[in-house]
This record gives structure tokens, C-alpha cells and sequence, in this order.
């Protein structure tokens, strides 16, 4: 099949081709030091500050809703993966638009280093309420989960939220008609049909459009990665400890982008489906779930991070894992060969390391959806309440055996933080099964539950601390849920 040798992308309205020998760059790079448009900052180049970030549209993953545009964070993305992209940064604003009026009546900028990064922010939320038949006015904590990935070194945010809260949607005019056409779309999703091959002496990069070229192209090339959304790996690029050298991109393959329901109260998630789709679907079916995703990664992070990259970085502390465990989670793995299903909690081995073998590659989750009458919770405990590591995270479920919710039918229970791995309770777990909750009960449930979990110390917390920690969120889990009594 034919290939491209080059990417594809639209910037503030005009084509853009590149080739391999820029394809490597971070786009906060190529923007300042290639195009010199240097109204995108650079902080961190960790993803955290959200000084450089700016809006992206791309076809596949609003294939099923409006044009908008969403931000993300241009110091920690790669060229190569923006590829069938339309893009706006903060140097297309040309004309005062509402938002940057509002900064300037209520005095939300100081130094003015992080206000790029804020007004771009800002725009993808006013993109977001003016897409509606009848927007209402943009409320403070609105703006607040809006503007979660933004510092302000200055500390000056309530000038910031009140310039969010005084914007005029009335006045504002959407980014999306103003630089994506009807043909500029066309052209795209035209484009990305097409797979794609970059090869320099420093970088190359290989994107295919189905799972089994992409799982052939990994048995055969062994030293290549698979990068997904770049928010772990592009980090790791800019501290020097990972260069991103020879690459495998899943974002042109269509399938991926799919979640839907299968079989008997079962979810299936492809691939590249972004965390914040996820919430969006998981709002009606598993609140919970939806509810915990609001508790980590900024709108920028979340708007290109995948589920299924949370659970193939295989950290012992990655947020997802506890709760999927929970709802008897399966991983779809591609191969040469073909498909084979691997319950998650086979999938850990070791620290970050997998059952994935030779050109095989995570195509999707399968989980359940737990009935109404089920209870379940998950839990993160870190220094900060957003944006951190967590310390721990805990995760509980369970099917009820009477309506007063004091005998078990069933329990799932599983930890993060406490192990080379994410943990399976399972002893635990069986300390319950078919029983009626008692204080006797719990105490023995505490018991085998110590016996489970191996914390370390490190830098977040002590080996005693993360003890507590999780005994304290199991009993809180049944203390929110249940109406037993607990020690």
C-alpha cells in the first residue's frame, strides 16, 4: 500500500507539510524556533504548567460530535504526532478577541509568561459552551475545572477567573469556523487515510491505518516504541532520559477510536480513546468512574491521554488500574498471529513489565457496567488533590446479596501504590464472599489485607503511611456504602 513521506497538518489556517528531519521536534519547538511564533510558552516541558498550550482539532476523535477545538500541550508533542491536525496557537489572535478583553478589564495578566497558555485555555472552554443551542454564562467552577492545567507563577488566579466568569459568549465567534473549512476537513480525513512513513538518521516514525500492520511492524522492529499521547514519554524526552528515536503511532488506525457497548452490560474501549472521552461516555453509564477521572490530569492531559495507555505504562501508582480491576476488566491484545483476551490483573508481571510478547499491542478494554444495586467507589490520595502522584489508590465494588446492604454476595477489591504492581485483593476478597458483614468480619478482613499489600517508602510516602492509608479508605469504602458497623 502506498505511503506518505510526510505529515499533514493546518496551523491557524494554512497547510503545513513536514518532513522527518522536523518530524521529531516538539511542537512548542517547531512553533518558536522554526516558525518563530513565540507567543507559546515554555515552562516545564512536563505538561503541567499549560503555558504552551494550544487548540487542536483532529477528525477522528470528534467524528461523533461538533468541530471543536480542544487544548492540549504543545511541549510534550511531538510534530509527527499531530499529523491530520488543524491547530490555532495564541499568535492567530490577532484581533482582541472576548476572552483576551476580559483579561484586560478584571487584570488577569502580571508578568504575563503564563496569560498565552490561560487565553488558549480559556477559548477551548468557550469553544466547548458556545458549540450548545443556547449557552449559558461561563460559571466560576466552570472555569476553575477549565483552567486546572494552567499555573500562574504570580499566583494572581482570581483576576483570571474573574475575567472566565465577565467573558461575553454573546460577542464570541468560534474558533472553529474562523479556521477549519469545509475543504481544509476534506482534506484531512482524506489524508489520514493514507499510512505514513518518516525516516531521517535520527528519527523515524511509522503510522498505519490497521492493527495488523502496526503488530507486524513491532515483531519486526524490536527497539521501536509505541507512543501513544506522549504525555509520559514526551517528558521523558525533554529530561534527556528517553529519546524518541524510532517510533510506532496507532493514530491513523479508525477502529481504535470506537467505545461502545458489547455483549451482556459490557463496555469495549478502543485504544485511542482519550480520557476525556471517556468521562463523557462513563457520565450516564458509571458516574463513579466518571467522577474519579475529574480527580487527575488537566483538561490539556486528558484531552489526549488513553485509557489504554494508563494501563500499558504499567506504573504501580497509574490511576485507572485499581478501578478497572474492579469491573472484571479484559485486555483485547493484537498480534501477528491474531487476538487473544488477558484478564488485567495477569497483565502485571513486575514493575513495568507486562504479559505483552513479541508485535503485540493493547487494541482495547472490555469491562463490566455494574448494576444500580451495585456499590462502588475509587480513591486517590496524593500530596496535592490535582495533578499529582498519586500515593495510593484504592478501588471497591460490590454486588449486594439483600437490599440493606449488610451481606456480599461478591467483592472486588483492588490497590495501587502498595506493590511492584497494581494488586488484586483476592484473599481478601474471599474473606467476604457470601458472608454478612460483621465487626469480627472486618477485623479479619484487615488482617489478610496487611498481609496482602507490601508498600515501600519513597518519596511520597512511608511504608507505615500507605499502611494506614489503605485501611482507612477500605473502611471508608463501607462506611460510605454500607450500613454495617464497622470497627
Amino acid at each position: 500500500m502506498k505511503k506518505r513521506n510526510s505529515i499533514l497538518f493546518y496551523l491557524n489556517g494554512k497547510r503545513h507539510e513536514i518532513h522527518a528531519h522536523q518530524a521529531g521536534l516538539m511542537l512548542s519547538e517547531y512553533l518558536r524556533y522554526h516558525l518563530f511564533l513565540t507567543g507559546t510558552k515554555v515552562v516545564c516541558a512536563e505538561g503541567d504548567c499549560g503555558a504552551c498550550t494550544v487548540l487542536r482539532y483532529f477528525p477522528y476523535s470528534n467524528s461523533k460530535s461538533k468541530n471543536l477545538f480542544l487544548p492540549i500541550n504543545s511541549c510534550i508533542a511531538t510534530v509527527a504526532q499531530l499529523d491530520g491536525s488543524s491547530l490555532v496557537t495564541i499568535d492567530a489572535l490577532t484581533d482582541m478577541t472576548p476572552v483576551q478583553k476580559a483579561m484586560v478589564t478584571c487584570h488577569g495578566s502580571q508578568c504575563g509568561f503564563c496569560t498565552p497558555g490561560f487565553v488558549m485555555a480559556l477559548h477551548g472552554l468557550v469553544e466547548k459552551k458556545i458549540s450548545t443551542a443556547k449557552p449559558a454564562p461561563i460559571k466560576i467552577q466552570e472555569a476553575k475545572n477549565a483552567l486546572t492545567g494552567n499555573l500562574c507563577r504570580c499566583t494572581g488566579y482570581q483576576p483570571i477567573l474573574d475575567a472566565a466568569k465577565n467573558i461575553n459568549l454573546s460577542e464570541c465567534e468560534s474558533l472553529a469556523e474562523k479556521f477549519l473549512t469545509p475543504a481544509q476537513i476534506r482534506e484531512l480525513r482524506s489524508t489520514i487515510k493514507i499510512p505514513l512513513q518518516l525516516t531521517s538518521p535520527e528519527f523515524s516514525f511509522y503510522a498505519p491505518t490497521n492493527l495488523k500492520d502496526a503488530s507486524r511492524f513491532l515483531a519486526k522492529n524490536k527497539s521501536s516504541c509505541i507512543l501513544g499521547s506522549a504525555t509520559d514519554l514526551g517528558v521523558l524526552h525533554n529530561k534527556q532520559k528517553k529519546q524518541l528515536t524510532q517510533v510506532l503511532s496507532l493514530h491513523l488506525i479508525e477502529n481504535l477510536y470506537k467505545i461502545e457497548k458489547v455483549g451482556s452490560g459490557r463496555m469495549r474501549v478502543g485504544a485511542r480513546i482519550t480520557l476525556t472521552e471517556l468521562r463523557n461516555k462513563m457520565k450516564a453509564l458509571i458516574p463513579e468512574f466518571a467522577t474519579f477521572l475529574d480527580l487527575f490530569a488537566s483538561p490539556q492531559i486528558k484531552n489526549v491521554a488513553t485509557l489504554v495507555g494508563n494501563v500499558a505504562n504499567a506504573s504501580p501508582i497509574a490511576d485507572t488500574p485499581p478501578f478497572l480491576m474492579t469491573l472484571n476488566t479484559v485486555l483485547e491484545i493484537q498480534s501477528p498471529k491474531g487476538i487473544r483476551f488477558v484478564p488485567i490483573e495477569n497483565f502485571f508481571l513486575d514493575y513495568r513489565k507486562t504479559n505483552l510478547k513479541s508485535g503485540e499491542l493493547i487494541a482495547a478494554l472490555h469491562f463490566d457496567i455494574p448494576k444500580k444495586s451495585d456499590s462502588l467507589a475509587a480513591y486517590k490520595v496524593s500530596q496535592r488533590k490535582d495533578l499529582d502522584i498519586s500515593a495510593v489508590n484504592f478501588a471497591a465494588r460490590v454486588i449486594w446479596k439483600n437490599a440493606q446492604q449488610n451481606q456480599i454476595k461478591e467483592i472486588f477489591l483492588s490497590v495501587g501504590g502498595v506493590a511492584a504492581v497494581t494488586l488484586r485483593l483476592s484473599k481478601t476478597e474471599l474473606i467476604f464472599k457470601n458472608k454478612t458483614l460483621t465487626p469480627e468480619l472486618f477485623e479479619s478482613a484487615l488482617t489478610q489485607l496487611h498481609q496482602e499489600i507490601q508498600p515501600l517508602s519513597d518519596l511520597r510516602a512511608s511504608q507505615q503511611f500507605r499502611h494506614v492509608v489503605v485501611e482507612n479508605l477500605f473502611l471508608k469504602f463501607f462506611r460510605e456504602k454500607s450500613h454495617a458497623q464497622t470497627p
